[in-house]
């Protein structure tokens, strides 16, 4: 506990020294009354979107903290099953002194993968049902607050396999709580990313707010790389005297970041109010039809496409981490966590570049330079243990520290990209839909996750993981780059450029 107080008290620090930067060098802390108070948002639909001056504002301070806050669970949780869940279930030959496998190769992907794809099923009734919630707390915090709790304590329970060695039994527990766990992802995640569209109007602040939850968000896989993967370097032959069956390096951090999850989401669902009902927020669509006409948004397609052949080819490179580093680089657990760490701390670097490119070059052109770096950094991984004078491990940082540009894109944009798309929903249909239309790119996006995990667990499979036959792990990286080309072709036909 007292780690996670530290990461939240540095993450309240950065998030004052962002904004800091992000407008211009003026502190924004405002007196009451002053000219620089908070100005409230027109409530009116379509007024006062898409300015860029970041002097406007509809949240204070602690507002936007206690919001972006909750984005440390979003990147904390599912980068610790990316990360190490197949790693944990289906290590490699070379790093078995300690581990054991509890799942063959060939049944791992796909156990993990049932989970993802009940989430994506389950994510648009989510967002139909939240949007059409009404309580006293709102429409999305009543899911934030009672699904936090549930999925915490399957993210606990997937690392506690029931039968020592291989077995379908440890298969059926991986499979059931992985379920368990992402369906109340969905719950919790859709409504709270939901909030963002209507808790500011303002270009600028979402922006701003945007590289606030990025930077929460980076803080949570860093503390998932660098905090987890140390922990499995440390302890994964056992801790507190415990064997490495009884009780390890994996289940120690699956407890401590579970409730390091539960702490931020609510942080948020305890001090975040969501703005009184209007007219806008009643949604008449029945859940088909709603989510029919989600899909014939003309901008929404295109940024779902782009999502969901990044989220394949991203979770790819996540998931061949451990092994990339262990195997092919010649180096330990504590090395997958360090090259993510480079990748995390100068993306954080890059956060008010992004902001500031975004503003004056427009989201959609940044996104793209983000992709098409994607596409040409990620196929350097099949060349990794092939440059004559320089060693895997010094050509594979090389390659983490390139990525950071695009990584750093890829944390900022994606949000303010679909609250542009919602809030041109609104002046099409008069309502406030954001819980469908993230429950729809949930659909697409969960489903590519686990697809992602099908796909890497077969190329291992079929072209070998191991010291001798890598083959299957130096593929990731080119196959990722061509699905990323394949979604940055298709979102150039996304409408909006600012």
């Amino acid at each position: 506990m007292p780690i996670t107080i530290l990461f939240f008290w540095l993450s309240a620090s950065a998030a004052s020294t962002a904004e800091f930067a992000f407008c211009g060098g003026r502190d924004t802390l405002a007196a009451p009354g002053s000219a620089d108070e908070a100005t409230p948002a027109d409530p009116r639909p379509g007024r006062n979107r898409m300015s860029n001056a970041s002097a406007e504002r509809a949240m204070t301070n602690f507002q936007r903290f206690a919001y972006a806050v909750g984005n440390f669970g979003v990147g904390l949780l599912p980068s610790i099953i990316a990360s190490w869940a197949m790693y944990y279930y289906a290590p490699g030959e070379e790093d078995r002194s300690c581990l054991i496998a509890y799942v063959p190769m060939s049944l791992i992907g796909v156990m993990l993968a049932v989970g993802r794809v009940a989430e994506a099923l389950l994510n648009p009734f989510i967002g139909d049902w939240s949007d059409k919630t009404v309580s006293r707390w709102g429409r999305r915090i009543p899911y934030i607050i009672i699904g936090t709790p549930i999925m915490v304590l399957a993210m606990i329970l997937i690392w506690f396999p029931p039968v020592r060695g291989e077995s379908l039994v440890n298969a059926a527990w991986v499979c059931f709580w992985m379920t368990v766990l992402s369906c109340a992802f969905a719950a919790v995640v859709a409504p709270y990313l939901s909030l963002l569209p209507e808790l500011t109007p303002y270009n600028g602040e979402r922006l701003l707010l945007s590289s606030l939850m990025a930077l929460f968000e980076v803080l949570g896989v860093l503390v998932a790389a660098a905090g987890a993967g140390l922990l499995i370097g440390a302890y994964k032959c056992g801790v507190f005297g415990f064997g490495a069956q009884e009780f390890n390096g994996f289940m120690l951090a699956g407890i401590i970041f579970g409730l390091a999850s539960l702490v931020a989401f609510w942080i948020t669902g305890f001090a975040i109010r969501e703005k009184p009902y209007t007219p806008a927020k009643q949604v008449t669509f029945a859940f088909a039809a709603g989510a029919k006409e989600v899909m014939k948004n003309d901008a929404f397609r295109p940024y779902l496409a782009l999502v969901t052949f990044f989220r394949i080819g991203i979770d790819m490179v996540v998931v061949v981490i451990p092994y990339m580093a262990t195997i092919v680089m010649g180096g330990t657990e504590n090395d997958a966590a360090i090259a993510q760490i480079i990748v995390l701390v100068g993306a954080v670097a890059l956060f008010p570049l992004v902001n500031k490119l975004s503003l004056t070059h427009g989201k959609k052109r940044v996104t793209l330079w983000g992709v098409f770096g994607f596409v040409a950094i990620l196929p350097l991984m099949f060349l990794i243990d092939k440059i004559p004078g320089l060693s895997p491990m010094a050509f594979g940082y090389i390659i983490f520290a390139l990525a950071t540009f695009p990584v750093a894109v890829f944390n900022v944009l994606p949000r303010p990209l679909l609250a542009d798309i919602i809030d041109n929903d609104e002046t099409i249909t008069g309502m406030r839909r954001e819980a469908m239309y993230n429950g729809m790119e949930g659909l697409f996006t969960r489903s590519a996750s686990g697809f992602a995990w099908v796909l890497s667990s077969a190329l291992f499979a079929a072209f070998g993981y191991s010291s001798s036959q890598p083959l299957g792990i130096l593929l990731v990286g080119p196959v990722g780059g061509a699905l990323l080309f394949v979604g940055a072709w298709l979102f150039r036909k996304y409408p909006f450029r600012t």
